[in-house]
């Protein structure tokens, strides 16, 4: 079992606030004799967060987004670990990427990766507010990452970036790039009684 990042606090004296640090290590447990070892790890080390999400997809873990108070940061990248190599690789996957987000869940299922929902700053929060967590907007939105897509897939994406005719699709088709291309965001209300 891999775990990386989080959220923790330096040691301090009861008089001084503590201060929040943000380990961007990757540990594993050893399931055969149960102790936690450091990775030594290479490559496009991730900044340290806490929020993220992590999946495993062909025996490798990527990390999504995630949230540094220190940094005042929101994270909208995505990183692959490969544990054969010990190397991190930040990845940039075409199209459409969501938006800067804490708190998302992701799920593989087969070849695709769906990542729902989370946290972000509300866009007219000013850098000067005291509390970033007082000022959030949860997201209902999905996103659909393919590793594999099918030429269909390929196809429908090609039909909306070099905007070709779809009128002339058949109408099963047109449904299809519907489906695809339509935003699909729930709700966007926040009740101002959740933080952290």
């Amino acid at each position: 079992m891999y775990l990386f990042g989080g959220r923790g606090t330096l040691p301090s004296s009861w008089y001084i606030t503590p201060q929040e640090r943000y380990c961007n290590q990757l540990w594993y447990l050893d399931l055969n004799n149960f102790v936690w070892r450091r990775v030594p790890v290479s490559g496009d080390i991730p900044p340290g967060r806490r929020s993220h999400s992590a999946f495993v997809y062909k025996e490798k873990m990527y990390i999504f987004g995630g949230y540094n108070s220190v940094q005042e940061q929101h994270f909208n990248d995505m990183y692959q670990f490969d544990p054969e190599t010990s190397v991190w690789k930040k990845l940039n996957p075409p199209g459409k990427r969501p938006c800067e987000r804490r708190r998302q869940a992701c799920v593989t299922v087969g070849d695709r990766v769906f990542l729902f929902g989370g946290t972000s700053p509300e866009p007219s929060r000013s850098s000067h507010d005291q509390d970033v967590d007082d000022k959030l907007m949860d997201h209902s939105d999905m996103y659909v990452l393919d590793f594999n897509p099918s030429l269909k897939t390929l196809c429908m994406i090609a039909v909306r970036k070099y905007k070709l005719d779809e009128s002339v699709l058949p109408h099963i088709l047109k449904m299809d790039i519907m489906n695809m291309f339509t935003p699909n965001k729930i709700t966007v209300n926040r009740p101002n009684n959740s933080a952290g």
